[in-house]
């Protein structure tokens, strides 16, 4: 009895810093942000908060197109992590973005009153966008299990398929592209 308490009592303290995420659909994404834009990462700067304890991460985005909300031509995305002074922290699965990629992006006001937004859900509110050599727009949030939309026509693919070959043209029919 002593062995599983002491285990217990082990254990907890790092269950306590872990990353827990509820996984949210596109219409969740959408209910829950108030701004949805294309955007075009300019730079990035990170720095420590006011108590010295986390390293927050700033982009400077170039909004393309406004989905939701009403935006100004820059935005600003705060994400938790980043390097300042040869000191990095990290967050599972919060991907930094790097000057020129493209995402489509699910964003709330930041609960820290910098005037910087965030992305809904963690990382799930981040879709980067790729482009195929065949002419192809796609975003992904990179989830397990999650979905790829194509950006042109508005179709929607299981990664599953993607990764198969197989195109989702309509419910009722599959065929390779």
């Amino acid at each position: 009895m002593r062995r599983i308490v002491s285990l217990i009592l082990w254990v907890f303290p790092a269950l306590l810093f872990a990353t827990t995420v509820i996984p949210m659909g596109v219409e969740s994404l959408t209910r829950g942000s108030t701004h949805v834009l294309e955007a075009k990462a300019v730079s990035s700067t990170s720095q420590w908060n006011s108590d010295h304890t986390f390293i927050f991460t700033y982009t400077q985005f170039e909004v393309q197109k406004t989905l939701k909300g009403e935006a100004p031509n820059t935005v600003t995305v705060r994400q938790i992590g980043g390097t300042v002074d040869g000191i990095t922290q990290k967050v599972a699965g919060v991907r930094h973005w790097r000057p020129g990629e493209e995402a489509v992006l699910f964003l709330q006001p930041s609960s820290v009153a910098d005037g910087a937004l965030v992305v809904t859900g963690l990382m799930q509110g981040n879709f980067l966008i790729r482009h195929t050599p065949a002419g192809h727009t796609y975003v992904s949030n990179g989830m397990p299990d999650a979905f790829e939309y194509k950006a042109v026509g508005g179709e929607v693919l299981a990664i599953k398929e993607i990764r198969c070959g197989w195109k989702n043209s309509n419910r009722a029919s599959r065929r390779w592209w």
